[in-house]
């Protein structure tokens, strides 16, 4: 399990990148390379992306199990499938499929979360209040960090509603365009912190170019120390370890930052201890 100690724990928005190759893992790879087990002895978690397309089955969640079993403090976050987040076709058997997939997770003590990303499209509205209201009933206890990328949900009446269902506000980073929710530093209590980093590529974020465009982004030093800012406003609310995961992914950008940033911080922690 990890150390509650740390107080800022870092990891990439999934791990199955081909432009990785050659920029993040060794090329040619090794007999026997672990891309997952490669990032698991430089970080803290990865997001499970895989799960947004489809449920996957008990025997593939227990293989990343086996992967990096041994690496006590690694965890992962496990994106909630589509149906739940932009479709609204969920049920309970799809609940109970989901959970039932992320079991070998948590029997190993590796699953820390999970994250449930809303569209730029889904606004707060009541109907879509009472979407995001379901996620506690289908996951009772389950930590659930919520994502919203619109600005209408930047409201004290949000961070009640999650605060009374114990789901994680998460706080990003994106291009700062139209409504788009701004950086963040917000919290409401419920024993995790999360903050992802998607870049800032505003010419791409609503092209419609593709995945890889879109998150294609290098992130500077300032922005960087900016970002660390907001990650110390945050847990300073609460307490709780703040995950912060890189999601620029393009050609390992996110690799590259979330070290610069773990840097940074280490550079602010007599700064941070006093504040927490």
């Amino acid at each position: 399990m990890p150390d509650p100690r740390i107080l800022f724990r870092l990891g990439t928005a999934g791990w199955s990148y081909a432009d990785w190759q050659g920029t993040v893992y060794p090329h040619p790879q090794p007999p026997g390379f672990s891309a997952l087990r490669f990032l698991a002895e430089i970080f803290d978690f990865v997001e499970i992306n895989t799960t947004f397309y489809r449920i996957p089955s008990p025997r593939l969640t227990q293989g990343w199990v086996q992967q990096i079993r041994d690496v006590s403090a690694f965890q992962f976050w496990v994106k909630l499938n589509r149906a739940f987040t932009h479709e609204n076709s969920s049920d309970e058997l799809q609940s109970k499929a989901f959970t039932a997939a992320i079991q070998p997770l948590r029997e190993a003590g590796k699953l820390a979360g999970i994250l449930a990303q809303y569209p730029y499209s889904f606004h707060c509205t009541d109907a879509n209040l009472d979407r995001v209201d379901r996620l506690r009933d289908f996951f009772r206890d389950i930590p659930i960090a919520v994502e919203f990328r619109h600005r209408t949900w930047n409201r004290d009446s949000t961070l009640a509603f999650l605060r009374n269902r114990r789901l994680c506000w998460t706080n990003i980073d994106q291009p700062r365009l139209s409504r788009s929710l701004p950086l963040t530093s917000l919290s409401t209590g419920s024993g995790v912190e999360y903050l992802r980093l998607h870049g800032r590529n505003a010419a791409e974020w609503f092209s419609g170019s593709g995945r890889d465009a879109r998150y294609d982004y290098d992130y500077s030093a300032a922005e960087l120390r900016e970002i660390a800012c907001a990650a110390v406003r945050t847990h300073s609310r609460s307490g709780s370890p703040v995950f912060i995961s890189g999601n620029n992914h393009y050609k390992g950008q996110a690799v590259r930052n979330l070290k610069t940033l773990k840097q940074i911080l280490e550079a602010m922690m007599p700064q941070i201890k006093l504040e927490s």
